[in-house]
Formats: structure tokens, sequence, C-alpha cells
């Protein structure tokens, strides 16, 4: 895992429902759970193991990635995976994105069980972003880049969450049962150390989509599905 963040070194806007500015709050949005850092951060990765969607019938959605920009911005530049019911069929796929622009699927399939490892990275000298995610169990990687104008990123994320709707709805979440995140980082610090505000998805109504755990080891949390929403 070393080796790849050392080579690397070499996406969609949150649904705010309510939200505080200090930092390890808890915020409650429509489309994101996990994590996420505000502040100049240049750097974000973790690790996990691909869940399986249980699918019944029809068309439900979740994704895992990490990101920066995004919390407290329109823009994001985030790389992960899916595990979609497709008419109650799973699909996994990996994908990277720089939102507003539309996502971008690598060719190389993705399977439950798999391990991997994605990154996004800031280059302040060129103003252009580094990303990466290397699938360890499918032996595959990809690293996307380009530039994008406006700031530097003014968060960094580790989400568990809900891909965009063209028209601004909020798709169904597919159950994902639970997954694991792993050394998760921010600056090349645990991400404990970058004051993260927690993230959990809810209903229209205030209901929990999923749960987040608690950091453990400063880089370590899980999030289990509840309902699609």
């Amino acid at each position: 895992m070393c080796i790849f963040l050392a080579s690397l070194v070499l996406a969609a806007a949150s649904v705010l429902i309510s939200a505080s500015a200090a930092g390890a709050a808890t915020v409650r949005t429509a489309n994101w759970s996990g994590y996420a850092a505000a502040g100049a951060h240049n750097l974000v990765q973790a690790t996990w193991v691909q869940p399986a969607v249980s699918c019944a019938s029809g068309s439900q959605y979740s994704s895992v990635w990490v990101g920066l920009d995004g919390f407290n911005s329109s823009t994001v530049e985030e790389i992960g995976t899916e595990a979609d019911c497709s008419n109650g069929t799973p699909v996994y796929y990996a994908w990277y994105q720089f939102y507003p622009d539309q996502r971008h699927t690598f060719s190389h399939p993705v399977h439950p069980g798999d391990e991997l490892t994605a990154i996004s990275h800031y280059n302040a000298v060129l103003n252009s972003y580094d990303m990466g995610i290397l699938d360890y169990t499918g032996s595959w990687s990809e690293h996307p880049s380009g530039v994008v104008s406006g700031p530097p990123p003014s968060s960094a994320e580790v989400i568990v969450g809900l891909p965009p709707c063209d028209s601004g709805c909020i798709q169904p979440l597919a159950d994902f049962g639970t997954v694991s995140i792993q050394e998760a980082l921010v600056n090349a610090a645990p991400l404990a150390a970058a004051n993260p505000s927690q993230i959990v998805m809810v209903t229209g109504a205030g209901q929990n989509k999923d749960t987040v755990s608690a950091l453990s080891n400063g880089t370590d949390f899980s999030a289990t599905w509840v309902r699609a929403g």
C-alpha cells in the first residue's frame, strides 16, 4: 500500500440537510455518509473491501469513494467503486469523476470481496489532480489525472454514499450490508488528525439510511445499511 501511495504522489457534492461549521460535528445529508475534513487538504486515501449488495427488485445504488472538495464547495475530485442493483441484479464497477463533469467508468471488473485502495491528490504547483485506484485482489490499477479550474481544494472526504442524479433527485440506497473502511489518511496522517465531521445519510423524515461508527485508531470506521430511503 505504501508503494501505491508513493507512486501516486509523484465525486457529487453532498446535499446537506443540517450541519455545523465546527470540526467533529455530526452532519446529516441525503446522499453522503462517512467523514469529511474541512481545510486546505491536498491528499486523501483509504482502503476497503468491496461490499456485496442484496438485490430484491428494482434499482438501487451505493458507492464508496475518497475525494477532495465537495463538503463546502460545488466541485469534487473523487474516485471509488459502485455496488448497485439494476432491476434486481447486482452490478459492480470502479469509476472516477471531476464533478460536476460526468463520471468515467473503468473497464476492469470489480467483485465483492476485492480489497481496494483509492487516493485523490492535489498538485499545487501544477494546479492538477492525480487520482488512483488499486484492486489488490484483481491485480489492476488506474491513475487518472486532470487540471481543474478554480481554487485549491477546501476539504477531504472518505464517503459511503449515493451517486449524483442528473435531475438532482435522491436515489434509493442499495443494501450494501456493512462496509469497513481502513487506513483512511488525510495529508498522509490519520484521518482523525484532520478533525473531521462525521456524516450520516438520512431520509427527508430524518430516519437513518445507515449508521456510521466512530473512528478507530484514527483511521478506521464502518458504515451499515439501514434502509433504502
